[in-house]
């Protein structure tokens, strides 16, 4: 299944909440697959944006990145448009990930509780 960068940054810390809910074995085996691979995918996108960074930011006088005081890294302001441009075409970049995927009828013949937002977060997980 592709998925974009943009989905897994996106998703990744409210995947991880999911852990740690009481869920049906299938159904808690499938997400847990799942997040192992897309943290790899994450590892991926992680180091590519760190090149960004020390492409784009302003640095110390010992060369690392300078950080603002609101804690943030401090891109150069002649470099913002590059940099806006470079990390949304990293965001938008599709992978290739094999979702194991789990049936509906396991998640409605349960007894969890799944809010909304939780099911629309996995619902490329979900088989009919």
């Amino acid at each position: 299944m592709k998925l974009t960068n943009r989905k897994i940054v996106n998703d990744s810390n409210f995947l991880g909440g999911l852990i740690h809910k009481q869920l049906p074995v299938k159904i808690s085996y499938a997400i847990s697959k799942n997040i192992s691979k897309i943290e790899r995918e994450l590892e991926i996108y992680n180091k590519e944006r760190q090149k960004l960074l020390d492409k784009y930011c302003v640095k110390d006088e010992e060369g690392k990145n300078l950080i603002d005081e609101n804690n943030q890294l401090k891109i150069a302001d002649e470099h913002i448009d590059n940099w806006n441009k470079d990390l949304n075409e990293l965001l938008d970049i599709e992978v290739d990930i094999d979702i194991y995927k789990f049936n509906e009828s396991d998640l409605l013949n349960s007894n969890c509780e799944m809010t909304a937002s939780e099911l629309m977060l996995i619902d490329y997980m979900i088989e009919e």
